[in-house]
């Protein structure tokens, strides 16, 4: 039970800034109506949806796995479209990174968060000796909340695409514009995916894999939106025909995929023809198994593993500054923190990465 003076306080020293708002008479003409009530005892969901909605939009979505826990209320509340609406009109979206590893213990590969403590000065941990504090770290996003695993999306110009990131394949691919919430369906792709890799490549969007790998016909396809059709682009052949997939990315004119296996594919979307390419470069450099990189807010993050002192694998994580400095053509980039996010057995599978603001 939640005293209700607390909720009071709370209320005032929250929305106060607000009180000659409309919106701000309106709530409080509803904590009236609420407290009102000839009861003894009121809890934090005796007050109306729309109270909690308000209150849920203000607080990191970092938190909402474990609010999910607390009860079906809550777990309906934080898993509704009212909820994403009014963050929207908040203005309190975020930037997440998702990664989705296969361990060893569990029969179907799990999801996780990369989770900040907040109000804490975080620290460059590589050169120290001791463990990470907790401050960061990969949470795991429970089952209960795994139906909010967020679209892969992919810009276009004003409009976002986006691919379901779910176990069972989708052909639907939805869109919708920056400025607006409400999202649609654009046409079909040709192959049923699930958890497919795509890219953006001259405004037209290639869409790779999350299929079986013996779809040669359909293995990767194109997108046009200003025609609105989808074409099956050439068989890379059973040798590049992977079945995980972690990435795609546009190097020289080139379409690269990352793969989960010992080797890489290169596309020219010119020539229409497929090749073997070697492995990251930077991934060679730094000698780890797993290395993944991301556009984190206008900062590089870095994601990566090695053996920890308990012969498990320890996966690390930094947040690089770039910065470019006047009349130098280069890029400097000065380490925020970097520290240990998780530890998993040695013989766990890096599936993939999201990045999502939502």
């Amino acid at each position: 039970m939640i005293n209700c003076s607390w909720i009071f306080v709370w209320l005032f020293v929250v929305l106060v800034p607000f009180s000659k708002r409309a919106w701000f008479k309106n709530l409080v003409a509803l904590l009236y109506k609420t407290f009102s009530r000839k009861e003894k005892k009121l809890t934090f969901l005796s007050l109306p949806d729309e109270i909690i909605l308000n209150c849920l939009a203000r607080i990191s979505r970092s938190h909402y796995p474990k609010l999910s826990l607390v009860s079906k209320t809550f777990r309906s509340l934080l898993m509704s479209h009212k909820l994403n609406v009014e963050r929207f009109h908040l203005k309190t979206t975020e930037t997440f990174f998702h990664v989705c590893l296969k361990l060893p213990d569990r029969p179907s590969p799990s999801m996780f968060t990369l989770w900040i403590k907040p109000g804490q000065i975080l620290m460059n941990q590589l050169e120290k000796k001791e463990r990470s504090t907790g401050d960061t770290r990969l949470v795991q996003i429970p089952s209960s909340y795994y139906n909010k695993v967020p679209l892969y999306v992919i810009t276009v110009g004003s409009e976002l695409y986006g691919l379901s990131q779910r176990n069972d394949p989708s052909s639907n691919m939805l869109v919708r514009n920056k400025e607006f919430l409400f999202c649609r369906n654009s046409p079909n792709m040709i192959v049923a995916r699930a958890k497919a890799r795509a890219v953006v490549f001259y405004g037209k969007i290639y869409v790779m894999g999350g299929c079986a790998a013996n779809e040669s016909a359909n293995w990767g396809e194109v997108f046009d939106p200003k025609t609105q059709i989808w074409e099956a682009l050439p068989d890379p052949g059973p040798e590049l025909r992977f079945s995980s997939i972690r990435g795609i990315e546009v190097i020289e004119g080139k379409l690269y995929i990352r793969s989960n296996e010992e080797k890489d594919s290169v596309y020219d979307p010119k020539e229409g023809k497929w090749d073997v390419a070697k492995k990251s470069h930077l991934q060679c450099m730094i000698g780890c198994e797993m290395i993944e990189i991301a556009n984190y807010g206008g900062k590089l993050l870095i994601l990566w593993d090695k053996i920890g002192p308990s012969q498990e694998k320890d996966i690390w994580c930094a947040v690089i500054a770039l910065e470019k400095r006047d009349g130098i053509d280069e890029v400097w980039g000065k380490i925020e923190w970097a520290s240990i996010v998780l530890t998993v057995p040695c013989s766990y599978v890096f599936l993939y990465s999201l990045l999502n603001r939502w």
